[in-house]
């Protein structure tokens, strides 16, 4: 890594490492835009501060936004945000589940466990997740290969979706 080229970053994510505030990934994509960067930094300075504040802000999306957490525990997959939770339901009376928010998530997985240290505390949760999710994710699979946009209603935003499909396929 190079010092110059990651200052600016390191002193944003030390900002909110002196901050309570753990509720900002208030949406799915997020995970993928942070949880990687926090245990990449936690790597490079030795410094388990980042990979505490990490799981607290994933904790908190994944049990404690829109109510129980934006983590569906029965059917592993995340809904987007607090608007998407129960009982909002797809027009086929289906949970909602974007493909892309899912695939997000499952890059943010696998990215965190290519940096975090194989004897850290909280890597059994994210291998735990990312295979529940990508078990879940299997039986949605379109005979073409696929995912649709939305995981659980074909017809709605039909077709396929190819940010979320690449993603499920990288993880």
């Amino acid at each position: 890594y190079k010092e110059d080229r990651i200052k600016d970053i390191k002193a944003c994510i030390d900002n909110m490492l002196a901050t309570d505030k753990i509720d900002d990934w208030n949406w799915i994509d997020a995970l993928q835009m942070a949880m990687p960067v926090y245990a990449r930094l936690g790597t490079i300075y030795r410094d388990k501060r980042y990979f505490d504040r990490m799981n607290e802000m994933y904790m908190y999306t994944k049990l404690k936004h829109g109510t129980n957490g934006l983590y569906n525990p029965e059917e592993h997959l995340w809904w987007r945000d607090k608007d998407f939770v129960p009982p909002y339901k797809e027009p086929n009376g289906e949970n909602c589940y974007w493909s892309r928010g899912n695939g997000w998530v499952v890059a943010a997985l696998v990215r965190t466990l290519e940096f975090l240290p194989e004897k850290n505390k909280y890597r059994d949760e994210y291998v735990k997740t990312l295979g529940e999710m990508l078990e879940a994710l299997v039986p949605l699979q379109r005979s073409d290969g696929y995912w649709n946009v939305s995981l659980k209603d074909p017809s709605n935003f039909g077709g396929k979706e190819l940010t979320g499909s690449a993603l499920f396929v990288y993880g």
